[in-house]
Parts: structure tokens; sequence; C-alpha cells
């Protein structure tokens, strides 16, 4: 019997090369599995410090509209590097020990005082139900209540009881974020050195790679940005609720303005913190409160996010939920939250060029 070369691929009969290209490909696929195995438990086992890298490049993308808007007034950039860091650092240290005395003490008030009466919870709630009562609503409250408030104390309890183990795990985060904001400041100093990567590309490969660059951190700047005035505004007005029905206007202001700016998932559940330490104070203007909180967070998430966020992305409804949702699945919530501006930096780098730059004139001229 004649067998065919086998230097020579193309000679063998067809059920032959079906069977080779079979065996290869069935080889690659397991290869690049081993592979990205690899790289996985790689990624995870440094997972902390990529993260502050990442951190810290993000940081320095936020400080750089700031830093370059005081070197073209004249200041030497280290200067401006110096004053704005210093100016944002200081804010984010003192909302950080208030957080932390804050929620220390309303731990305290409410894991060692007495668990409610049934009277106390019944005044607690009297407002509501003489509110739904008012719209015809008939429902009994005071089961809920004491379930909810029963399961705040357990909830309070138990961090209470692991305040060692949470304390540990925070200073275990302080060298992250030490090493985030030092490579922040560093970047924000030398901005060449993101680009010391360049010289190890093509010349036509660099450029494109330093505007893809630039396009990204200008959109994820301002993406996250103009969220960080979300959560301000509504944490001002949060805490102003908060201090009307009683309870203590730093944690809920806090509370609520971090969590509403969370880009894509922090609008919905911002109301959630404050809501809830305004109804577990039982002050004399709770309902006042409440409405302030509940209204402050419908005009922040309906009328003042789009008008901040309108133009950041330029993307359209269907593309911003198919890219939230994509992200979500595949990297969970860090996935959710960077897969909008990178969908938009994307977008905006296929767009003609000749249109982005009369945008820029445009923008320069207004």
């Amino acid at each position: 019997m004649n067998l065919p070369p086998l230097g020579n691929p193309r000679a063998w009969p067809p059920i032959a090369q079906a069977l080779a290209w079979a065996a290869l490909a069935s080889a690659a696929v397991l290869l690049i599995g081993a592979g990205l195995a690899q790289v996985a438990a790689l990624v995870s086992a440094q997972s902390a410090l990529i993260a502050a890298l990442v951190a810290g490049w993000l940081l320095a993308a936020l400080a750089d509209a700031p830093i370059d808007a005081l070197a073209r007034r004249g200041m030497a950039r280290r200067n401006a590097v110096l004053l704005v860091w210093v100016l944002g650092a200081i804010p984010v240290l003192v909302i950080i020990g208030e957080l932390i005395f804050a929620l220390a003490t309303s731990l305290s008030v409410v894991v060692s005082g007495a668990p409610p009466t049934s009277d106390e919870i019944g005044k607690l709630i009297a407002r509501p139900s003489d509110l739904l009562r008012s719209v015809g609503i008939q429902i009994d409250l005071l089961p809920v209540a004491t379930e909810v408030l029963t399961a705040l104390r357990g909830a309070a309890a138990e961090v209470q009881a692991n305040i060692a183990n949470i304390a540990a795990g925070a200073v275990a985060a302080l060298g992250p974020v030490i090493l985030a904001i030092g490579l922040g400041v560093i970047l924000s100093a030398n901005p060449d050195y993101i680009n010391v990567l360049n010289i190890f590309l093509p010349r036509s490969s660099g450029a494109s790679i330093h505007r893809s660059r630039e396009v990204l951190e200008s959109i994820l700047a301002r993406f996250i940005g103009r969220h960080l005035l979300l959560g301000l505004a509504f944490g001002l007005t949060a805490g102003l609720g908060a201090s009307l029905a009683g309870a203590d206007a730093v944690l809920a202001g806090t509370l609520g303005g971090l969590v509403m700016a969370i880009p894509t998932i922090g609008q919905g559940a911002a109301v959630v913190p404050p809501l809830l330490l305004a109804l577990l104070s039982a002050g004399e203007q709770t309902l006042l409160g409440v409405l302030i909180i509940v209204i402050s967070w419908l005009l922040v998430a309906t009328q003042l996010a789009p008008r901040l966020l309108n133009g950041v992305l330029r993307l359209s409804g269907a593309t911003v939920f198919v890219a939230g949702t994509a992200g979500g699945l595949v990297a969970g919530i860090p996935g959710a939250i960077f897969a909008l501006p990178v969908v938009a930096a994307v977008a905006a780098l296929r767009r003609p060029k000749a249109s982005r730059s009369a945008k820029g004139r445009t923008r320069r001229r207004t």
C-alpha cells in the first residue's frame, strides 16, 4: 500500500486532512485554555498590585484637568501637582475619619441600647402609618418594623464583634492604597513616564496607542469626575435630611454620597443608607427628613445625572445597557463600571478624525 508523503499534507486524502486539522485545532484549544488558566491564576495572585496600579493611573487621570489648568495660568507643574493632591487628599482623609467615628458611634448606640419595645416601635411607625391611612392604605407596619430593627441590631452586633478583623483588613488595605496614591502623584508630576513603553513599539503603533490612551483617559476622567459631583450633591442633601430626622448627618451623607458616586449601579441604591438611618432615628422631624432624602435622590438621579453625564459617553441607550450588562457578567462590579467608558473610548476612536477635531474647536470657542 502506497502511503501519502508525510511532508506534503496536501497530497493526503481529504479524510486524513480533516482529521489532522481537527487534531491540531484541539491541541491549540487545549494550549490556549491552559495558557489562559495560568494568566488568570497570575492575575488573581497579583490582584491587589494590579488594582493599585490601575487606581493610581485613574487618580492621575482625574487630577490632570485641574493640574493642567493651574499650569496654563503660570504655576509650575510640580507646585500644581502638590496643591491639587494636597487639596484632594485632606477632604478625603477628613471624610474617612469622620465616617469611621460616626459608624463606630452608631454601632455602639444600636448594639448597647436596650431592644426597642412595641410602644417605641409604634411611635416610630406612627407617622408613616398615618400617611398611608390618609391615602386609603391599611397596613400593619409593626411586625415589619420589628423584624427590620431586629435584623439591623443583629447585623450591627456582628460587625462590632468582628471589628478587630475589620480593622486588620483595613490596615492590610493601606499598602495598595498608599501605592496607588504614590503612583498617581508620580504620574501627575511626570506625565511622560506613561509613554515610556512607546519606545518599544513602531512609530505608527506608538502614536496610535498614545492617542487611544489620551481619549480613554479623557472619557474616564469626565465619567468618574461627574459621578463624584453627583455623590457630593446627594451627600449634602441626604445629610441635611438625616440631621432633620435626628440621625447622624455625616454618616448618612457620606454613605449616600459614596454609593451615588459609584458609576452605573450606584444611583438606584444610594437612597437606602440615609433612608434607613433616618427611619431608625425616630426624631420629631423624621417624616420631613425622609421626604427630603427621597426627593433629593429623585432629583439627582432623574434631573441632575442626565445633565451632568449627557455628552460624556455619547452612546445610545441600547449600547449602554448591553455594555454594562456584558461588563458585569464578565468582570462583576468593576466590569459593569468601566465597560461604559471603555466602549465610549472605542466608539470615539472609530469616529472620523475630522469630526473629533471640529468638535474640539467648537468646545474651545464655547
